[in-house]
């Protein structure tokens, strides 16, 4: 596995990944109502394409192909974080977050904090984000849960 910052088209499998993942994985903890809230069924490619050369995420790749990615916004925020379900459980998305970690600490970033959903927390607890809160967020007028965590660098 290798992982990249993010290549001029790689947004098409982005986008998908986004959907996939919401659909396939995400909704063993969310409702139906509320994964049509957070995504369409079908990925919008020029959405990803514009949020992507925009945000310049990390890109997970394994056997060529785009298995996950995560956004590092430059104080430390990981915005966006998702795995293609055919990779998941494999320690792809464990790899980028510790690439985000790395990369934020060695920035002199003392605190990497994401909004973490009902099915991302247990992954983020496992490398050592407390919860800060739990949040309520609407999404098209649909109410979803997530979290607050942040990892503090010890200094």
């Amino acid at each position: 596995m290798e992982i990249r910052h993010y290549h001029q088209g790689d947004h098409t499998a982005i986008a998908e990944i986004f959907t996939s993942a919401i659909h396939e994985i995400a909704s063993k903890d969310y409702t139906e109502e509320q994964c049509l809230a957070w995504s369409d069924r079908e990925p919008n490619h020029e959405h990803w394409g514009k949020r992507c050369e925009l945000k310049r995420p990390f890109v997970a790749v394994v056997d060529s192909e785009i298995a996950g990615f995560l956004e590092l916004d430059p104080d430390g925020h990981i915005d966006c974080a998702y795995i293609h379900p055919k990779y998941q459980r494999r320690g792809i998305m464990t790899r980028l977050v510790q690439h985000a970690i790395e990369t934020s600490f060695a920035m002199n970033i003392l605190r990497v904090y994401v909004e973490a959903s009902i099915s991302a927390r247990p992954l983020f607890e496992k490398l050592g984000f407390r919860v800060i809160r739990q949040n309520i967020v609407a999404i098209k007028g649909v109410e979803l849960i997530n979290y607050s965590m942040e990892l503090l660098r010890e200094t």
